[in-house]
């Protein structure tokens, strides 16, 4: 199964935090996300996708990812 990288980012005042994770669909990527909000306590500030993925510095990270059925 071939999952899509997303990008969530929570305003938590003083600052920023990015979580990135891979999903399947929009569905389990909102899930994720309301599972971040849970645990960051914080609302999504935007959630984006990055199918062709991005650059770091000196990292890149997948747009897309194989991951194995359980």
């Amino acid at each position: 199964m071939q999952k899509t990288l997303y990008l969530a980012t929570f305003d938590v005042g003083y600052t920023h935090i990015l979580r990135i994770f891979y999903a399947a669909d929009e569905d389990e990527a909102q899930q994720k996300k309301d599972h971040l909000e849970c645990e960051i306590n914080a609302p999504c500030k935007s959630l984006e996708h990055y199918p062709h993925g991005f650059r770091l510095v000196r990292s890149t990270i997948p747009g897309t990812a194989e991951v194995a059925e359980q």
